[in-house]
């Protein structure tokens, strides 16, 4: 009982970190040409607590079904390469969630995204892109279970650096595209 209470619990602080994650996301793009008033940076802040606390639920009760499968299976639950490479991808998730709270959400103060300089733009855009595919492929690991005990890490760690290249390709072609559209208003409007 006390793993499908942890399971359960871990399955519900992703869908909360997702669901609020692909709504900010979405927000965040609309606010492209905006400034963040008192409104938008309280949405902000709200989405970074509720995330935070979803990720503290999350190093929780992973922690805990880690124990649980330690004490219940022993050793060879830990050789789990699968086990891991999630491992691995929590990490980088939140480290990178460390990066966007200090590094790149500021950057959203002080200017609208579209204002931005290019490097602070491109740097907006790989933080989201190592977030959305670090979140999709963690929760993707989490229902993967013919992967256990059967996927090598490095071949694991492999689908993970496809996808993040995907999403970091698809965040610089959204970036050059802001900038070649305020290059052109700048030049509309110099004219």
């Amino acid at each position: 009982m006390l793993k499908t209470l942890l399971v359960y619990s871990h399955l519900l602080a992703t869908c909360i970190a997702l669901g609020t994650l692909l709504t900010a996301d979405h927000k965040l793009w609309r606010w492209r040409r905006d400034w963040l008033d008192a409104s938008k940076r309280a949405q902000l802040a709200e989405v970074q607590q509720v995330v935070g606390m979803a990720l503290l639920a999350l190093w929780l009760t992973g922690l805990a079904l880690v124990a649980q499968g330690y004490f219940a299976e022993g050793m060879a639950y830990l050789l789990n390469q699968k086990l891991w490479a999630k491992g691995t991808v929590v990490v980088l998730l939140t480290l990178n969630g460390l990066l966007l709270h200090r590094n790149g959400f500021p950057l959203l103060h002080q200017a609208p995204f579209v204002a931005l300089p290019g490097p602070a733009r491109l740097r907006l855009g790989l933080l989201g892109a190592l977030s959305m595919s670090g979140w999709l492929f963690a929760a993707f690991l989490g229902v993967a279970r013919p992967w256990n005990h059967g996927m090598p890490y490095l071949h694991i760690m492999a689908g993970f650096a496809a996808l993040l290249l995907l999403a970091a390709g698809v965040a610089l072609v959204m970036v050059r595209a802001v900038g070649e559209v305020r290059r052109a208003e700048a030049t509309a409007e110099s004219c």
